[in-house]
């Protein structure tokens, strides 16, 4: 009889013990340490640009056209992990290959296709003297990178 009498306290706190874990539970980058965050920076009329802390020379200087903020292809491109680029200057298409995905833009144009799906950005892809710039807000919205653009300051970042 004594013994029953400590089943239910006894059960009642085994039971919160679970719940008490998930309080100190960890999160995904805690469980995951390899994950990291990227950070790209152009700076619109600068020559160089920073990766993680890091200066690099551009191709071609981020510049704003018709109030969009654009940065360069190439630069963007050798900044991602296993990303490349080709241009085909004959055609004026460009190709942007992420590992994921297969982009084609034509210069000057909002059109472009993913994986041979045609679609249209908000804003033209350019192309000044051989340079294929693309508006920051692409990158974004197309590549789930987070952007923030604060007085000619294009921060691209993103955790993976």
């Amino acid at each position: 009889m004594k013994s029953r009498k400590w089943i239910v306290p006894v059960l009642s706190l085994s039971l919160l013990f679970p719940a008490a874990n998930g309080f100190a539970a960890e999160t995904t980058a805690d469980q995951n340490p390899e994950l990291e965050t990227k950070v790209i920076q152009f700076t619109i009329g600068s020559d160089r640009y920073m990766v993680n802390g890091l200066f690099e020379a551009v191709d071609t200087q981020a510049t704003v056209y018709n109030n969009v903020a654009y940065i360069p292809l190439r630069d963007l491109a050798d900044s991602m992990d296993g990303a490349t680029v080709s241009y085909d200057a004959a055609t004026g298409t460009t190709w942007l290959d992420t590992g994921l995905a297969r982009y084609e833009f034509w210069d000057n144009s909002s059109r472009y296709r993913v994986d041979n799906m045609e679609m249209r950005a908000d804003a033209p892809i350019l192309s000044r003297e051989g340079h294929v710039l693309i508006p920051a807000s692409w990158v974004a919205d197309t590549l789930d990178w987070t952007l923030v653009y604060e007085n000619g300051l294009i921060t691209l970042y993103k955790r993976y």
